[in-house]
């Protein structure tokens, strides 16, 4: 008899530990008390996030294009930086945060080169092309650290 009872007692024990009841806590808990400061920052949509991976693969392809394929590919080149620049500042309203002197200044030069590669050609779009592309990659990396640090 003793042997039954500890036998059920340690079912006990061994339940409630294992499952029992559910308890309500965890990051559902935390997101519903504090709002975002709960919140995990893989459950908030961040667009610019989500492009990251396709706008470093055209960088790619728009550094190693020939010359004389550049001119083809600017217009939809423009496109694709402008819908990552607006996206990145949506991501950034949408969390409160405000680029510092140095993002802004990286940012703008970007848009600089936006405006002036469609009047380039030859090697002067090939050299422009390249450095825009080394100001893109440098301006994604600041942004992918601003989003990881942010709470």
């Amino acid at each position: 008899m003793k042997y039954a009872v500890h036998m059920l007692i340690a079912l006990a024990l061994f339940s409630a530990a294992c499952g029992g009841e559910r308890q309500e806590g965890g990051e559902a808990a935390r997101a519903a008390e504090g709002g975002m400061q709960g919140m995990p920052m893989q459950s908030m949509r961040m667009p610019s996030m989500d492009m990251m991976p396709a706008v470093r693969t055209h960088l790619d392809s728009v550094v190693g294009a020939e010359p004389g394929e550049l001119p083809g590919m600017v217009a939809g080149h423009r496109a694709r930086i402008d819908q990552m620049l607006a996206a990145m500042d949506q991501d950034m309203k949408a969390m409160n945060m405000t680029a510092d002197a140095a993002w802004r200044a990286l940012a703008d030069s970007i848009r600089t080169d936006l405006s002036a590669i469609p009047r380039l050609s030859g090697e002067q779009l090939v050299l422009r092309m390249r450095a825009h592309a080394g100001r893109m990659r440098r301006l994604l990396e600041g942004h992918e650290r601003m989003m990881q640090m942010h709470p």
